[in-house]
């Protein structure tokens, strides 16, 4: 599942349409995308669903017969700011601007270009999940908590597979947290037996600082494919802090 629509999942939606077979169609594409979808074919059931439902987001036609879009939308801006995207022809460009002096969320283009919708509904999505307090910004990509946590734990393993397969032991715990575009990971007991050994010397600690710094540039491709399988974008290493009397190692990375 991408991330938009782990967002589109969590969401109810009001569909209002009057014509059945773009009602059906539409219905069917909605109804795989959202968490709960409810249907209407005119304006005064859109109010009533809206009133009993109480969805996320509305999806509304503007030419609807017994009450229109723009008196629905009238009557629910009496008792919610909820997001609200219309679907219109370029012919009522009156109308988009009574509706836009309503607040609507957007608007889109009769007939419907899918992938405009979907961009638009994201883009509400969004917004929504910002209001609640359950999304995270992860600079341009948007996590919700739990994505976030499954994130961090598939790049944990990941970035410990890693460093075994390169070093021939793997650390007895690592830890990762993404902070903003900030990813940290935190290394415990990774060192070798021959590292420790050579820390029993005091002499030769600079030099298993400067191997394993080295040791974790040169990890730095993989670190970035392993990261990809998790979450879109890449990362740019910016710091290395090497503790080797507590064998705590701290990874930096920039999220770009």
């Amino acid at each position: 599942m991408t991330i938009e629509n782990g967002l589109l999942k969590n969401l109810k939606l009001l569909y209002v349409e009057d014509d059945k077979d773009v009602l059906q169609q539409m219905s069917f594409f909605l109804k795989k995308r959202v968490g709960k979808l409810f249907v209407a074919e005119n304006g005064i059931e859109g109010l009533k669903m809206f009133k009993e439902h109480l969805p996320d987001l509305i999806l509304s036609d503007l030419q609807l017969p017994g009450m229109d879009g723009i008196n629905m939308v009238k009557e629910i801006r009496k008792i919610s700011d909820v997001p609200i995207i219309i679907s219109t022809a370029f012919s009522e460009k009156d109308i988009i601007l009574r509706a836009v002096d309503l607040g609507i969320e957007n608007y889109i283009v009769k007939p419907i270009d899918i992938r405009e919708l979907m961009r638009v509904m994201n883009k509400a999505a969004v917004k929504i999940h910002r209001a609640k307090g359950t999304l995270l910004k992860l600079r341009e990509q948007s996590l919700l908590p739990e994505e976030k946590l499954k994130a961090e734990e598939g790049i944990k393993n990941a970035f410990a597979r890693i460093i075994k397969e390169k070093s021939g032991k793997g650390p007895q715990n690592l830890k990762a947290f993404i902070h903003g575009d900030i990813l940290e990971i935190e290394i415990t007991d990774s060192l070798t037996k021959f590292e420790k050994t050579l820390l029993e010397n005091d002499k030769n600690t600079s030099i298993v600082i400067f191997n394993r710094e080295a040791f974790y540039k040169d990890c730095t491709p993989s670190f970035k494919a392993a990261y990809k399988e998790f979450l879109q974008g890449d990362i740019m290493p910016s710091a290395i802090e090497i503790d080797s009397v507590r064998d705590v190692t701290k990874l930096e990375f920039i999220l770009l």
